[in-house]
């Protein structure tokens, strides 16, 4: 587990023309502090998200940005 970190971070995922993009700022803080910011569409992610970065973060002030994007024609 990570004490505290500093930096940022991009990831994206593509599936079934779908597209996830997730980006992370982090920087020092004195206690665990999550903020995210993403589309109502995939709001219900958030509570396994916070529960998986607690697992991996012990502290520091995190900003989540979520994009989503459905590429399909259906």
């Amino acid at each position: 587990m990570a004490a505290s970190m500093t930096g940022f971070g991009r990831a994206t995922a593509c599936a079934g023309g779908r597209e996830l993009t997730i980006e992370l700022k982090s920087v020092n803080h004195r206690y665990l502090d999550l903020s995210f910011r993403m589309p109502r569409g995939i709001s219900f992610l958030e509570d396994a998200l916070r529960a998986r970065l607690g697992e991996l973060v012990s502290r520091g002030h995190i900003d989540l940005f979520a994009d989503y994007k459905n590429n399909r024609s259906d």
